[in-house]
């Protein structure tokens, strides 16, 4: 459990100091007002995280499990999604009109918590094989898509001006965020691994 919340804990840090400062995380907030640029922001993150997961997945099958290696799974999950970085942006330099829609969207997908947090999750808490982990980082992505579709319904309706002004935007989205996880965690039992 110390190694999953001390995974959890540098990608958060990585994705705070990192993406805050230097990527403007504050577009991925923006982004559910556009369909579209949520679409994209989807499709790129399926890729990541379902190529992160697959690339990561004989890793975790071929070291063995040492003090050393738990350790160091968040900076080799990490690692791998450097590289597949690199390479997706080698291959939108060859579509000029990709890399002009794709630029500022790359760095939130590819460094995102669930690209790693998925990764670090498989084969840690549950055994899977190589299938199951494609399907489980791909129902990531889609369960991404569907709860910013949601958010993005709950934040056109912050606006009402019958909700308190204390309560308008925000707030009121953060909110409506810990009432929506609540909901969510209430199927937790039901879609259990193991």
């Amino acid at each position: 459990m110390v190694n999953v919340l001390l995974s959890f804990l540098i990608v958060a840090t990585m994705q705070n100091l990192v993406l805050t400062a230097g990527f403007d995380a504050s577009i991925a907030a923006k982004m559910t007002k556009h369909p579209r640029r949520l679409a994209r922001f989807s499709l790129a993150l399926l890729c990541f995280t379902v190529c992160t997961a697959a690339a990561f997945y004989p890793i975790d099958q071929i070291l063995p499990e040492t003090w050393l290696y738990n350790l160091l799974r968040p900076v080799i999950a990490v690692g791998i999604t450097c590289v597949l970085y690199v390479i997706a942006t080698v291959i939108l330099g060859f579509f000029p009109n990709a890399d002009r829609r794709m630029r500022h969207l790359l760095p939130l997908t590819a460094f995102n918590n669930m690209v790693v947090g998925v990764s670090l999750l498989l084969n840690l808490q549950v055994s899977v094989s190589f299938l199951e982990t494609v399907a489980i980082a791909a129902g990531a992505a889609v369960g991404f898509l569907l709860v910013s579709a949601i958010t993005a319904e709950a934040a056109e309706r912050m606006d009402n001006p019958d909700i308190p002004s204390s309560f308008r935007g925000l707030p009121g989205t953060l909110v409506y965020l810990g009432l929506l996880a609540l909901a969510l965690m209430g199927f937790s039992p039901i879609l259990n691994l193991t």
